[in-house]
């Protein structure tokens, strides 16, 4: 789970990276807005697990899934200009499930420190 979630952190520090630097370029001639490929949920991330026997489980590794740019071509009008307001919305949405995210890590280590003590 920790793992899933920072994956999910990471892609949103990324994204978010991806869009300022869209906005920073809004007046350069010729610039193509880029955004990152979504993280796809049918690509499985495997957490290896911790075992006592080798004979218990088979271990697992994990899967490194690259984040890809794209070129974002709903944010780019026809004529060359970066759509600010789409630009926006999309930072808004990737801070507020980046909040989230980083808001379910602590709420999940703190249960694993209360577990852990107990």
């Amino acid at each position: 789970m920790f793992r899933s979630l920072l994956r999910r952190i990471e892609w949103g520090n990324a994204r978010i990276g991806v869009i300022n630097e869209n906005l920073a370029n809004v007046n350069t001639p010729d610039y193509v807005a880029t955004d990152l490929e979504p993280l796809s949920s049918k690509k499985r991330e495997f957490v290896p697990l911790v075992t006592t026997d080798e004979q218990h489980c088979a271990r697992m590794n994990t899967i490194n899934v690259p984040h890809a740019r794209v070129k974002d071509l709903d944010a780019t009008r026809s004529d060359g200009h970066i759509d600010i307001n789409e630009q926006l919305v999309k930072l808004q949405e990737t801070y507020t499930e980046s909040t989230l995210m980083v808001k379910s890590f602590e709420k999940f280590a703190s249960f694993y420190r209360i577990v852990l003590k107990g």
